[in-house]
C-alpha cells in the first residue's frame, strides 16, 4: 500500500479503503507534467543544435565559406552545446579563416 504524500486534515475521513487521495493524484500529475516538460525541452534543444550544426556542415561542404563561418559563429548562442561539436565548429572557423585570407605574393 502506498503512503500518502500529503497530510490529511483532522476532519477528513480515516477510510483505509482509498488507495490515494485526490491531493496525491494532483501532486503526481503536476510532478509528471514537470518531468515531461523538462524532457521535451531537452529533446527539442538537442534537435535544434544538431540541425544547426548539420546546416553549417552542409554550407561548408557546398563551399559557401563565408555563410558557413557565420553559421558556426552563431552556434555559440545555442542553448544546448556539446564540447565535441564546439571543437568542430572552432576548427572549421579557423580553417575557413585560413582559406579566406588572401596570400600576398
Amino acid at each position: 500500500m502506498l503512503i500518502s504524500f500529503l497530510k490529511k486534515e483532522d476532519g477528513e475521513g480515516e477510510s483505509k479503503s482509498k488507495f490515494m487521495g485526490k491531493g496525491d493524484i494532483i501532486f503526481l500529475l503536476v510532478l509528471a507534467a514537470i518531468i515531461g516538460g523538462i524532457w521535451y525541452y531537452n529533446k527539442s534543444t538537442k534537435e535544434e543544435t544538431y540541425s544547426h550544426y548539420a546546416k553549417c556542415e552542409a554550407l561548408f561542404l557546398a563551399n559557401s565559406l563565408s555563410e558557413a563561418k557565420e553559421c558556426y559563429e552563431n552556434a555559440i548562442n545555442l542553448s544546448y552545446r556539446i564540447d565535441s561539436l564546439d571543437s568542430v565548429g572552432y576548427y572549421r572557423v579557423e580553417k575557413i579563416d585560413s582559406l579566406l585570407v588572401p596570400v600576398n605574393p
